[in-house]
């Protein structure tokens, strides 16, 4: 199986070598575990590696994101120029908007990974413009050009989060699909759904070992692949995040 390294140290051992390529891996936890700095560590060794990127956010802005790159020395705007990376920073409820500049972005740069951070929000908004179709519909009486977003009401449904993953998974990339738990969560996502639809999950979360807090890292599935499951140190270095086995 051809998989993609994910270029962290450590991360790789636990998962045979490598994501199996066009997978989306839910990648989920609580405030303060990791995520984002794991996802955008993700997208920059991969462009180091030939493999182009696209990190699309819903609540960050593009100076925050460069702000905890340069930390780390990696250098996102030189990549940008190189056309191994893009910062989509989405501005618009409209869910066929953003799938179709999501998609568009790929095309450009030819992009082998992408990083949705996070599903959880886009989930929101796709909701959001289901609903706003609805009140547009009974205001004027009639059809306009509809994205149809499946399911009805106003709560998130099952269809909801397997048809944007299918449509995800669709573009063809290798991607990491961040959601949010509560720290007391049972649940491995915040709908409760993106855990089955995903190929895999990584689960970040925040324990206490040895009379401290640590950052723990857990791999919970990975479809065609066989997973170390054991629970592994995150420590943050001056050049990223490294696993510690």
């Amino acid at each position: 199986m051809d998989r993609v390294k994910t270029g962290i140290m450590g991360l790789d051992e636990l998962i045979d070598g490598g994501i199996p390529r066009g997978s989306s891996v839910l990648l989920t936890g609580s405030c303060g575990t990791g995520k984002t700095i794991l996802s955008l560590q993700y997208l920059y060794q991969g462009a180091l590696s030939e493999e182009p990127g696209v990190y699309v956010t819903f609540e960050e802005s593009r100076e925050k994101i460069l702000e905890q790159t340069t930390a780390f020395g990696w250098d996102i705007e030189g990549l940008e120029q190189e056309n191994l990376l893009r910062i989509y920073v989405v501005d618009t409820d409209d869910i066929e908007d953003i799938l179709a500049k999501i998609k568009e972005l790929v095309n450009e740069i030819s992009a082998k990974r992408l990083v949705l951070d996070s599903l959880t929000t886009m989930m929101e908004h796709g909701v959001i413009y289901r609903s706003q179709i609805s009140k547009d519909m009974s205001k004027y009486g009639k059809r306009g050009r509809i994205f149809k977003f499946p399911g009805h009401g106003s709560e998130i449904t099952r269809k909801d989060v397997y048809f944007i993953v299918g449509e995800i998974n669709k573009i063809g990339t290798t991607a990491i699909l961040i959601s949010e738990v509560g720290e007391d969560s049972n649940f491995l996502s915040r709908d409760t759904i993106s855990e089955f639809a995903c190929d895999g999950v990584i689960l970040l979360k925040n324990d206490a070992i040895g009379g401290g807090i640590e950052r723990l890292l857990s791999v919970r599935k990975m479809r065609g692949t066989r997973i170390d499951m054991t629970l592994t140190i995150i420590k943050f270095t001056e050049n990223g995040i490294v696993i510690e086995h």
